[in-house]
């Protein structure tokens, strides 16, 4: 057995997989929030937690005889300016990785995933808490790829103060992020719009009305605009606690941030012009475990 560990903005996520078939065997997602509040600094008590995390994930691995692991962090870390504090403190390897590198594994995810798009040309995108890595395809070929500095996390706090947020609020997240999206001038003709991570896959389980969370039915969803707009337009009349309450499948910790993530996702949706998203629990976990071992 071997592992993968993906420390988020966000999530901290495990995979654990048989190396030799590539098969996972195990999938894991605890939130952290390690960019909350940052300002800069990784907050001590968003450390902590990660830290009960990552000892956590350590003894599962143990548990499940692992013989060699992968570990990456990406936005939170790297833009920690006391993030050696927190590497220093955990007993893992830890490679902080750059946007274009994320970008990659994501694609590398996304391919184990959905083995029907090496045939074809399609945008990818890994919405996390604090970045969101875009990679264009043609096949199994990256042709383009890059990250906008803005995720769910970030935009939250930025713009969004209330509970709920208002429309105003939410319409000035998602347009800050449509400006920093449309800097990056790409023309580029593809036929399918494929997202990961956990915003767009838990929109998916909220769609199919899910009280718990199944990957297969997740896998490969046509979640359409008017889906999200109806989620939207819902979410904006709850509180979190409300909304905890009546999408059961939504992760606790997930139930702030998927508002703005919802909108984000429609101003992505509006740039490249598409009016559906794919979506796909294949992601930079995934990418890890193909990238190192398989």
């Amino acid at each position: 057995m071997i592992a993968a560990i993906d420390i988020g903005t966000n999530t901290i996520r495990l995979a654990i997989a048989d190396e030799t078939t590539c098969k996972l065997v195990l999938r894991l997602s605890k939130i952290a929030r390690l960019g909350k509040g940052s300002n800069g600094y990784l907050q001590e008590e968003n450390i902590q937690k990660a830290l009960y995390i990552l000892s956590y994930y350590e003894n599962l691995m143990k548990s499940y005889n692992c013989t060699d692991y992968k570990a990456v962090a990406t936005s939170a870390i790297r833009e920690a300016k006391n993030k050696d504090d927190f590497l220093n403190k955990t007993h893992l390897n830890i490679e902080v990785i750059d946007g274009l590198k994320e970008a990659y594994l994501s694609q590398k995810g996304i391919l184990y995933a959905l083995d029907y798009l090496k045939n074809k040309r399609w945008v990818g995108f890994d919405l996390g808490g604090g970045s969101c890595e875009f990679m264009f395809c043609e096949n199994e070929r990256i042709v383009k790829s890059f990250s906008v500095k803005l995720g769910v996390v970030k935009l939250l706090e930025q713009f969004c103060q209330t509970d709920p947020p208002s429309k105003k609020n939410l319409f000035d997240a998602g347009l800050a992020f449509k400006d920093e999206l449309l800097k990056h001038k790409v023309t580029f003709d593809f036929e399918y719009l494929v997202g990961n991570a956990g915003t767009v896959t838990s929109l998916a389980a909220m769609d199919l009305n899910l009280k718990i969370y199944d990957y297969e039915k997740c896998e490969n969803y046509k979640l359409t605009q008017k889906s999200i707009e109806k989620l939207l337009n819902e979410m904006i009349l709850m509180d979190k606690k409300s909304r905890l309450k009546h999408y059961p499948v939504l992760e606790e910790g997930r139930e702030d941030v998927i508002v703005v993530g919802a909108q984000i996702v429609l101003s992505i949706m509006e740039v490249f012009g598409k009016d559906c998203v794919y979506t796909t629990n294949g992601s930079l976990l995934e990418g890890l475990i193909v990238e190192n071992f398989c």
